[in-house]
């Protein structure tokens, strides 16, 4: 009677103890919260906003823009980066060695082909 007592106050602390150590290790950390600050209101809310931002029409008007003005950058650097990656292909004899720099810059136009590709979606 004695040692099934015994064992389980082992049993009892060994799973409190290793609890604990699990909640120490896999336990979530939190930040400490920053400071509150007052908010500060503008005198005159209409003053402040973007004139887009209160008429849905012009809102996507100017979405779509950006969205242009984003696909061509993207579409004029992937052009600058074949550009570059064609030119170091015709100086190295690629048949013996594939550089390490070429294989990354392929990786780069395929990255912005896929985010140029997203864009195009929508």
């Amino acid at each position: 009677m004695r040692e099934t007592r015994r064992k389980f106050v082992v049993g009892l602390a060994a799973g409190s103890f290793l609890a604990a150590g699990a909640e120490l290790l896999f336990g979530q950390r939190h930040a400490p919260r920053p400071s509150m600050q007052p908010r500060r209101f503008p005198v005159d809310a209409s003053e402040n906003e973007d004139p887009a931002t209160l008429d849905p029409k012009v809102a996507k008007t100017a979405l779509l823009l950006q969205n242009q003005k984003e696909f061509r950058e993207g579409v004029e650097h992937l052009y600058v980066l074949v550009n570059e990656l064609r030119e170091e292909v015709d100086k190295t004899a690629t048949t013996d060695v594939l550089s390490v720099r070429m294989y990354k810059k392929a990786q780069e136009i395929e990255k912005l082909a896929k985010q140029i590709k997203n864009k195009a979606k929508g």
